[in-house]
Order: structure tokens, then C-alpha cells, then sequence
């Protein structure tokens, strides 16, 4: 039986989650105005800023406070929110895959990871973040619970109560990725160690428990928003129940490339990582495939998901191969893939590093401490990025913040190398022919720019006259994007060209 203290505990969390409906959360339609920052914690900076070698399976020393103290290096690009690793306490000691410094083998969801520093610490975080205006995503995991142990050889009583017996948690067997049951009832790692025992949700002491640690987490640390781990592999029901209960927006992982499947997680939770996406523009910017593909997709999502400018949308991170290691990348195939992502439809989640053009592919070579770029604030990405930003406060200035980012994307065509997109008062031309490509011209045959309107690409200051239709030819920029905009909206970008 469980301690009077332990009931207390357990039913103070219960009772949190029932009541808990934070007063300053953002929703769903604020989030969409936000731009994200991915870092893992311990790859991100250490208190001291010092510059530590590490194996790369291995802490490396990244905190919340050395986060903290970086916080104008992630501004100065123009984000607005920080995503970080998962912040409870995890197993300790080596394993098969090395030490959990990544933060997803949690195995006490009411204690903290002390090697990213105390509650302090990131209270501390927290209201660094708020002061600038910024926002705070936590990586929450509820799915499971991780022991360095075979299944058969899990000792649950080492888990906090309610999850200290095995009947917390679904039996032990290997996913079908075929069966949906399946991916939602067995465990996402068996062997080799370390498993990772998947939470019986259906078990309502149990899932209260879970959910009301995360709430506390919420509340505590004042969290603005949740990216929520292996969503996919937890039934649609309970994921709307956690919705409701954590009062803050949650994007979840349901890592599939189906349109049609991953649709199914924007309902239940406010919002989806945006995988379909991702599978086709690595394809596209990588020169793979044309942008017909990528047209195609866009279309398809925005008539499938009820809300796509509420999805998130990503170029790489801490599970998939950095775009800077795919095989033709180049920064010029980069600076397209980011400008495309900061235009289209959806939030831009851009994975710390990608602006320093680290090349680490598979995980775990993908999650390099940051310390290692001296944090160049002069590098070409860092600065482009930060450019973006600029032109996305122009654009949405004015239409209208809530008008530009509710509004979905208008492809107004494509060709094998260019795709031409309108957003609000802007025309983007992103190209994947990359550095050492030649693109042609495109026409544009029709736009919202006015017949007569002379316009100016924010990025270079070439400037085209706008005929019958709103349509005009987009010249090609040895291999870079163009973003287009009527002159007398350029706002000082272009100084010597008459507004």
C-alpha cells in the first residue's frame, strides 16, 4: 500500500490537474505567431560557459543556467520561444546507448535532472525568458518510464508510487509499426537495454499520476507551451484528455509521413509535429525531387488538418540527420530550406546548431555541443536567419499579426528548380539548384502585387515591375531566394531604392 504522504502527494497532483488553467498560457492562434528554437540542454552551454570535450553518448555538461546566459545569442536571431530537452530526472550510469543525457529516459516525473541544474535554475530560465518576451516548450515525455534493465528484469518498485508495480504498465512485447494497437500498447524499446516500460494509460491512477506531474511541472516553472514525445504511441483519447488538463498549447510526435495519419493528432491535441512536410522538402531542397512534389503536399495538408498554420515545422533536430550532412547540401540549398520554412504555412522550429551548419547526421553524431561554434553571432546562417525574422515582422506589421499568421500559403508556381509562394504582402522564390546550380528566370503569372507596383527582392535590392495580373519575372539569384515586396513597403531594407 501506498504512504499517507505518498496518497497526499499523488492527490495534490490530481486535484492541480482537474483545477489548473494558467492565466497567462498563449493558445494555439497566439503560438502561431512564434517562431522555435530547439536546443538539448546539456549540448546547449554549461554554467560557466566553459567549452568542455565530451563523449558524444555522454553528459556533457549543458545547463539551465548556461541556457540562460545565452538567451541573447537565440534572440539576436529574432526567436521568440526555446524549446528544451525533457527536464525530469532520468536513469543514471552507462548503457547499451550510453547516459541519458538527451533527458528521454525518465524514470521519476516528480523530481528534476539534476545535471542541468536546480528547481531554481529553471525557475530562473523560465522568467529570463518571459522578461524578453520570449516563451518556454517543454519536451515532456508520458508514454514511458525507462529502466536499465530487460524487460524481464524490470524492477518496478523502483519507480515512484503509483508506478512502483507492474501492473502500472502494459506487458512487455515489440511494436508492429502495421498495427496501430500495437504501436499504442507495447513497448517502444524492449531490448537491448535500456527498456522503456510503456505507461498503462488505460489505468486511471496511473495516467492521472502522469498527467498530474505534468501539470505541476507546468505550473511550477510556468511553462508556455509542450512538445509532446511519442505521441502516436498513446490512444487519441487520453491525449485529449492531457490536453485539457495541461492548459498549455501541446504540438505532438506522431512520426509517420502520411498526411492522413498524422492529422489524426490535431484534434486531440492542439497541434502535430509537421513530419509529412518534413519527409518531402529534405527530398526537394536536396534537389531529389521537384517542387511539384512539395506543392502537392502543401495543398494536401491544408485541406487535411484544421488548422495548419498551428503545425510545427522543422528542417532537422535531435532524432533525424542535420540537413548540413545530407549528401549535395550547401549552405545556398540551407538558406532556401530556412527561408521556405520561415514563409510557408505553420511554425518554424529551427534545431540549435543548424544556423552554425553542424553536420552531424544520425543520432547521436547529430546532437554536438554548441560551445564547439564559439556561438558566431557573424556566421552567414545566424545572420540570414535573423534577416528573416526582420522581413516576418514587416509582413505581418502589415496585415496584421493575427490576419498574417492565420493565413495559409498561396503557391503561385513551380518549376523543376523554383517554387514562387505568396504569404500576406510578400512574394518568396526559394530555388535547389544550391551553389553550384544555374537557375532560369520565373514567371510569376499572377500575384496580389498591384499592375504598375515596382517591387524589391528584400534579400539582394533587385527590384522588377509588376504587369497585367500582379504577374513578373523573378530573375534567378545564383541559386538564392528572393523575397519580394512592393517598394513602398520595404521599410528601409533597400535604403537607395525610393519607398
Amino acid at each position: 500500500m501506498m504512504g499517507s504522504a505518498k496518497i497526499s502527494y499523488y492527490l495534490h497532483l490530481l486535484l492541480s490537474a482537474l483545477a489548473f488553467t494558467p492565466s497567462n498560457a498563449k493558445t494555439a492562434a497566439e503560438w502561431r505567431e512564434l517562431s522555435i528554437y530547439q536546443v538539448l540542454t546539456d549540448r546547449f552551454a554549461t554554467t560557466g560557459l566553459t567549452a568542455p570535450d565530451c563523449w558524444i553518448r555522454s553528459y556533457c555538461g549543458g545547463t539551465w543556467k548556461g541556457l540562460e546566459r545565452k538567451l541573447d545569442y537565440i534572440q539576436g536571431m529574432g526567436f521568440e520561444a526555446v524549446w528544451i530537452s525533457p527536464v525530469i530526472h532520468n536513469i543514471e550510469g552507462n548503457t547499451t546507448w550510453g547516459y541519458a543525457y538527451h533527458g528521454y529516459w525518465g524514470n521519476n516525473p516528480y523530481k528534476l535532472n539534476p545535471h542541468f541544474g536546480t528547481p531554481d535554475d529553471l525557475k530562473s530560465l523560465s522568467a529570463a525568458l518571459h522578461k524578453r518576451g520570449m516563451s518556454l516548450m517543454v519536451d515532456i515525455v508520458i508514454n514511458h518510464l525507462a529502466a536499465n534493465q530487460t524487460p524481464k528484469a524490470v524492477d518496478y518498485s523502483a519507480f515512484p508510487s503509483p508506478f512502483g508495480n507492474k501492473a502500472s504498465f502494459n506487458p512487455p512485447c515489440d511494436i508492429d509499426y502495421a498495427n496501430q494497437t500495437s504501436i499504442e500498447d507495447c513497448w517502444l524499446v524492449t531490448t537491448p537495454p535500456p527498456a522503456l516500460a510503456d505507461v498503462d494509460v488505460a489505468n486511471s491512477t496511473v495516467f492521472d499520476a502522469m498527467v498530474g506531474s505534468v501539470v505541476d511541472i507546468v505550473k511550477t516553472y510556468n511553462v508556455d507551451g509542450i512538445r509532446l514525445d511519442t505521441a502516436r504511441h498513446i490512444p487519441k483519447q487520453y491525449l485529449a484528455k492531457f490536453q485539457d488538463a495541461v492548459g498549455v498549447f501541446v504540438t505532438g510526435e506522431a512520426l509517420n509521413e502520411s498526411v492522413a495519419y498524422v492529422q489524426q493528432y490535431q484534434g486531440p491535441l492542439d497541434s502535430a509535429i509537421n513530419y509529412p512536410l518534413w519527409f518531402v522538402l529534405v527530398d526537394t531542397f536536396m534537389g531529389r525531387t521537384t517542387f511539384d512534389y512539395l506543392a502537392a503536399t502543401i495543398k494536401t495538408e491544408e485541406a487535411a488538418f484544421s488548422d495548419v498554420n498551428a503545425l510545427t515545422n522543422f528542417l532537422d533536430n535531435h532524432d533525424q540527420p542535420r540537413l548540413a550532412s545530407r549528401d549535395g547540401d550547401d549552405v545556398i540549398r540551407d538558406k532556401n530550406a530556412v527561408a521556405f520554412l520561415m514563409f510557408t504555412s505553420g511554425i518554424p522550429v529551427v534545431y540549435y546548431g543548424f544556423e552554425q551548419r553542424f553536420t552531424g547526421a544520425a543520432d547521436p553524431v547529430n546532437r554536438e555541443p554548441m560551445w564547439t561554434s564559439k556561438y558566431d553571432t557573424k556566421a552567414p546562417l545566424y545572420q540570414y536567419i535573423s534577416k528573416l525574422h526582420k522581413i516576418r515582422a514587416v509582413a505581418s506589421s502589415i496585415t496584421g499579426k493575427a490576419a498574417y499568421f492565420s493565413s495559409k500559403v498561396q503557391i503561385l508556381g513551380t518549376s523543376q528548380e523554383n517554387m514562387a509562394l505568396q504569404r500576406g504582402p510578400l512574394v518568396v522564390v526559394v530555388s535547389n539548384v544550391g551553389v553550384d546550380g544555374t537557375t532560369a528566370s520565373l514567371k510569376v503569372a499572377a500575384s496580389n502585387f498591384t499592375p504598375g507596383t515596382m517591387i524589391v527582392d528584400l534579400l539582394s535590392c533587385s527590384t522588377a515591375k509588376v504587369g497585367k495580373a500582379g504577374g513578373f519575372v523573378s530573375p534567378p539569384n545564383k541559386g538564392e531566394a528572393r523575397i519580394w515586396i512592393s517598394s513602398k513597403h520595404q521599410q528601409g531594407f533597400c535604403p537607395h531604392i525610393s519607398s
